[in-house]
């Protein structure tokens, strides 16, 4: 099962909790050992047959020979491939108690054998560029055995994946499991690598990390805030909320906002468009797009979305919204908007919601990792900010959550105009944590729509249902 996590780190700070431990005499071995032992835990119990590890030449080397030797004693078939000789006196050590138990040991040389079970220990969590020969050839024999049904096991990260910031380099193993050990790595949440982790499991081998801040944290309910109505509560009190969005031809994208406001706790939702041939939900009540009526509402509303369904056109309007006294929740033509725009932080509270692509706009498209992005993002417009995909990133409160989920059916038309519409309600009706809030109940209610879900595939409504 592995153990429970909540605080996440980078490879640097992985470093400075393993430098405590060594100011304490812990014996790096005895740690390596340790992760090992996590790892001949899982194999022993979930596997059988024979077991090739691939050891590189750091201490994730030392971990697959510290696990070729356990396995051994214990009777399992196993054989190791020696990538590169060892540089880690722990590793040199794990190798040489391996020579002891005279378990077969290869030179890595051009082919690998057929085996049941695959260990990748090649390379760490530190990886920062695409492999490097041998490495690179090794990675893409793993990549074969793979897409011909063999388990891969990593140990501490894929190969290839970058800890810190879950990119994948190119060619990144694919895992059918990962078991991470000593303290959660930040990036295998988030981004390329939950396409390389598989089963991502938890070691910490017996260490706590209370003594170094943890880089982000991960979302959990507890994390979040949501009001309690009192008994006299209406939806005068309740708070309102006012959406710009869902024009003529994308009335969709105002739809599904104004409902998610709703059930998400706004009295009452205003939403600014310029159709009239649509039969409307009866609980939205329509505006037409004309400043001064705009601006009577605003008045009347808490918070403010933004841009679901917002094409060009709408600049003057939407730069009066941007200047008036009002928390805002910035999404899609509201993004590609202030992307455009010479703008930069904005006096009033501002929560944005970008993908990838509508992020990379916002940076002014320079290539940068997911926390990079998320992190550049609020240096220049201020505000809190959401980096939607899969292990969504949350920069609020001036500290970073990570929303451990990924569900690629909600890469759909809509599921973002409900995320904004989940973060205006919750935050109209009180909420003081609304953008992980906002995307707490989002998950919430994509894992109940999978399990109530009658198609191969859902569609955003079916989230509201």
């Amino acid at each position: 099962m592995g153990d429970k996590f909540k605080k996440l780190f980078s490879t640097k700070s992985i470093y400075e909790i393993e430098k405590n431990l060594f100011k304490k005499n812990i014996p790096g071995f005895l740690l390596m050992m340790k992760a090992a032992y996590a790892a001949f835990n899982h194999l022993n119990i979930n596997t059988k047959g024979e077991v090739i590890i691939l050891c590189g030449k750091g201490n994730n080397g030392g971990d697959g020979y510290g696990l070729g030797a356990l396995l051994a004693m214990v009777g399992r078939e196993v054989k190791i491939y020696k990538v590169e000789d060892p540089t880690k006196i722990e590793a040199k050590t794990a190798l040489e108690l391996c020579y002891k138990l005279g378990i077969k040991i290869k030179k890595w040389s051009k082919s690998l054998e057929n085996s049941d079970i695959y260990v990748d220990a090649l390379l760490g969590a530190g990886i920062n560029q695409s492999p490097r020969e041998p490495y690179k050839t090794i990675i893409k024999h793993l990549l074969s055995k793979k897409k011909k049904g063999k388990k891969i096991i990593a140990l501490d990260v894929p190969s290839g994946v970058d800890g810190t910031t879950g990119v994948a380099y190119n060619p990144s193993v694919i895992a059918t499991t990962t078991i991470t050990f000593l303290a959660m790595k930040k990036g295998l949440l988030t981004g390329d690598a939950v396409d390389h982790t598989g089963d991502l499991i938890f070691e910490n081998i017996g260490v706590s990390q209370k003594k170094v801040i943890p880089d982000a944290i991960l979302l959990n309910k507890s994390d979040c805030n949501f009001q309690i109505l009192k008994p006299s509560s209406h939806k005068g009190t309740r708070g309102n909320v006012l959406i710009l969005g869902g024009m003529k031809g994308m009335e969709g994208a105002g739809i599904l906002s104004g409902i998610s406001a709703l059930r998400a706790g706004a009295g009452k939702v205003f939403w600014v468009t310029n159709t009239n041939k649509l039969n409307f939900p009866p609980e939205l009540i329509t505006v037409n797009p004309e400043l001064k009526e705009i601006k009577k509402f605003l008045r009347m509303s808490k918070v403010c979305i933004l841009g679901p369904g917002l094409p060009i056109g709408f600049e003057e309007l939407i730069i009066n919204i941007w200047n008036f006294k009002i928390p805002l929740v910035l999404d899609a033509g509201g993004l590609r908007w202030l992307a455009a725009s010479n703008l930069r932080e904005r006096p009033y509270h501002l929560i944005g919601t970008p993908h990838a692509g509508e992020a990379k706009d916002l940076v002014g498209q320079r290539k940068l990792d997911r926390f990079e992005t998320i992190k550049t993002i609020k240096n220049i417009y201020g505000g809190d900010w959401i980096l939607k995909g899969p292990g969504t990133l949350i920069h609020e409160s001036n500290q970073l959550w990570i929303n451990n989920f990924k569900m690629p059916e909600l890469g759909t038309a809509g599921s973002g105009d409900i995320l904004a519409g989940l973060i205006a309600g919750v935050w109209s009706s009180g909420s003081k944590t609304p953008a992980r809030s906002g995307v707490w109940l989002h998950t919430n209610l994509a894992k109940k729509a999978l399990i109530k879900k009658k198609h191969t595939y859902f569609s955003a409504s079916d989230l509201l249902n």
